[in-house]
């Protein structure tokens, strides 16, 4: 059975995807990934004749979110020009809005999705009706019938490993649709490739407004974290640091890679640094960070941890965002970074319709105390459906407005997003002239200097200050990872403000 996979994300890092790629593959299946790194309409005639020359018998597109207009004009292109050929729509955005996913798709697969693709599989070699297998939904008769959701997959150890550079895979480069060789892998991937990403859990303690983490739970009823054995981490991860030995730093992607006991830390630690030792990246709760913990870690080379204060205000944090953190968790955990020499890197989410400017100073207040030096992650509140914030924000607006979804990194170019951004390069007298002077002109005109000159070229010198002193002061490692570093989060960041 051919199966055809395509990835509208801007990078080959597509988790889902490559996952249920490597399924297929490992029961036997023909499996191909499209990456389709720029959403230009100008695809449609090479996607027609690279679809008429690999001949698939299945094609799944992931989507999320704001891919979701261009998902839809590839489906009914592919609709039109393959009618024989079913088009499966998969993803957190077809998971939460699978009827509108079928005005293109023929079918929607509903949460996880590698058991389902592989029964599809099975069905499609046997002749068998695609509609009777769990976690589909389509249309019959004009109704949209769901059908019942399967369970999720428990023993993450059985499912295989997505890889560096998955095999049988072509991107979408210059209007030509090309097999995908290490030139083509190093342009559309981050950081050159040089950066290996890796996810040892499923799941999220937390059941933050804004984020889809909040819909799955509700979708099957748990909050439950599934987790890899450290066993099968360092496999995966041994194995590709052998076959691309240019691997210098590891980035492990789970939303609380800290949630962990400590004896599955002792474990992949051990292991590690027997058979991996790189620095490496992860993403934690304040509350999951503790001093026993970040103390294993470092020692396996521990460099960079990223968390999310989101708003300085606890009526905004408890109230409008769901988080249960105080400030003093946060400011606690940002502490002991510092003290262990660990690189902080942390979220602030802006232009937050329930905030006021008050709200913001607190933001801007709890900065003040984050130890330096630190950087900070910002993001524009996106209103994704499932969500409850989605929810809070169509009763507040009621008829008004839209909830169209936008990049997540263009914040709007306001005076107190201004001085959150350069929060961590400034001292605290500067914060305090240009919070008691924002109505002021001059103040106004002065921080768009400060702006600028920090933003360009304060800034990437401090990013490379924290690389440093994450990676232990080797400056010829720091180096090596420093310049795709910049070519990719530099290019990310100066693309904030349009």
């Amino acid at each position: 059975m051919k199966l055809l996979l395509i990835s509208l994300l801007p990078t080959t890092e597509n988790f889902g995807v490559k996952y249920i790629h490597a399924y297929l593959q490992q029961h036997g299946h023909q499996s191909a990934i499209l990456f389709v790194p720029r959403h230009d309409p100008a695809i449609q005639k090479p996607l027609r004749e690279f679809v008429d020359t690999y001949r698939p018998d299945l094609i799944g597109c992931g989507l999320m979110s704001y891919e979701a207009p261009f998902a839809a004009s590839i489906g009914k292109l592919l609709k039109e020009s393959h009618p024989h050929i079913p088009f499966l729509a998969g993803g957190i955005h077809p998971t939460v809005a699978p009827e509108e996913c079928l005005d293109y798709a023929d079918m929607v697969a509903l949460g996880e999705s590698e058991e389902t693709i592989l029964e599809m599989a099975k069905h499609l070699d046997a002749g068998s009706d695609l509609k009777a297998i769990n976690n589909l939904v389509f249309k019959h008769d004009g109704d949209t019938v769901k059908n019942p959701l399967r369970p999720r997959i428990e023993d993450l150890d059985s499912i295989p490993c997505p890889g560096h550079f998955p095999a049988h895979s072509y991107v979408y480069h210059q209007n030509s649709i090309l097999p995908m060789d290490l030139r083509l892998f190093r342009k559309y991937t981050r950081y050159d490739g040089k950066a290996y990403n890796i996810i040892s859990s499923r799941g999220c303690p937390f059941s933050c407004s804004y984020c889809c983490n909040s819909f799955l739970s509700k979708l099957y009823g748990t909050k439950s974290i599934r987790k890899r054995s450290p066993q099968n981490v360092i496999k995966e991860l041994r194995s590709e640091v052998e076959q691309f030995p240019d691997i210098i730093l590891i980035n492990i992607h789970d939303d609380c890679f800290l949630a962990h006991n400590k004896e599955w830390h002792q474990e992949f630690v051990k292991d590690y640094k027997k058979w991996v030792a790189r620095p490496f990246i992860v993403r934690s709760t304040p509350l999951h960070l503790t001093e026993e913990k970040i103390s294993i870690l470092k020692e396996a080379g521990l460099a960079w941890v990223t968390m999310g204060l989101q708003s300085g205000s606890e009526r905004v944090n408890k109230d409008v965002f769901h988080r249960k953190v105080s400030n003093k968790q946060f400011l606690d955990a940002t502490r002991l970074a510092k003290h262990h020499g660990v690189s902080g890197y942390y979220d602030v989410i802006l232009d937050n319709p329930f905030e006021e400017e008050e709200d913001v100073i607190h933001t801007l207040r709890v900065l003040q105390q984050v130890p330096k030096p630190f950087q900070l992650q910002l993001f524009t509140l996106t209103f994704y459906k499932g969500t409850e914030i989605y929810r809070m924000m169509q009763e507040k607006m009621g008829s008004k407005g839209d909830l169209t979804i936008q990049n997540y990194f263009n914040y709007q170019p306001t005076y107190v997003n201004k001085l959150v951004r350069i929060s961590p390069l400034i001292t605290s007298k500067m914060m305090d002239y240009f919070i008691a002077n924002r109505k002021n002109r001059y103040a106004k005109l002065l921080l768009s200097i400060f702006h600028f000159c920090i933003v360009t070229v304060i800034e990437p010198l401090s990013y490379f200050y924290l690389m440093l002193r994450g990676f232990n002061n080797k400056l010829v490692l720091t180096i090596k990872i420093a310049i795709p570093t910049f070519k990719t989060k530099i290019g990310e960041r100066l693309m904030s403000f349009k």
